[in-house]
């Protein structure tokens, strides 16, 4: 849907019509379901989360000031809820990064040994992720795993352009060092005669 087409259907919204907002929903659920997603432990959350999001935006459409940019404005509706959300969650969310229904729903090949892959490469990212300081991690969530553009982080959080690129550029610096470091961890088969293999 483009930005004018966009425009038109919160403003069909606003004056209370149910299928412009049925339309909206579909034009926007992808990206704000893979953001919830990427803040909640499971599947079950992560629905219960994009409701919460979509029912504070309809509360809050009157607020939203036409020819500004619909998404960013949804991003900041969404951002306190979801951070909230993530934080009393947070404990949860180390034990499980991503729950395997939330990996199912989300766009990949159909092939099962790719699925196997892209399930340890996305664990594996999580592991490394959640050693990451909080607003790097969630800069990363936002744009590589929600999709956001740089522009909608920028205004979602209220921070200049240059800022969310430099912050997204260290932390995707460190969460590849992460990676990598896990990466090269392998067991060691115990030589004969020991009892234990050793962690190199």
């Amino acid at each position: 849907m483009e930005n004018e087409e966009l425009e038109n259907t919160v403003e069909r919204c606003r004056e209370g019509d149910e299928d412009a907002w049925s339309a909206l929903v579909n034009t926007t659920l992808r990206p704000i379901y893979r953001l919830c997603a990427s803040y909640a432990p499971t599947a079950a959350e992560a629905e219960e989360l994009t409701q919460e999001v979509y029912f504070k935006l309809w509360e809050n459409l009157h607020r939203y000031n036409r020819g500004s940019n619909f998404m960013a404005w949804a991003w900041r509706v969404a951002k306190n809820l979801i951070i909230d959300s993530y934080r009393r969650g947070r404990r949860e969310r180390e034990a499980a990064w991503l729950d395997p229904e939330i990996l199912d729903r989300l766009p990949g090949s159909d092939d099962p040994h790719e699925q196997t892959e892209r399930r340890q490469r996305l664990r594996l990212i999580g592991t490394a992720l959640r050693q990451l300081d909080e607003e790097l991690s969630s800069l990363v969530l936002m744009r590589d795993f929600a999709g956001m553009s740089y522009r909608e982080i920028s205004e979602a959080l209220d921070l200049p352009l240059g800022t969310v690129k430099s912050r997204l550029n260290r932390a995707r610096m460190e969460l590849a060092t992460g990676v990598r470091r896990r990466m090269q961890i392998r067991v060691v088969p115990p030589a004969a005669g020991t009892v234990e293999g050793s962690v190199s």
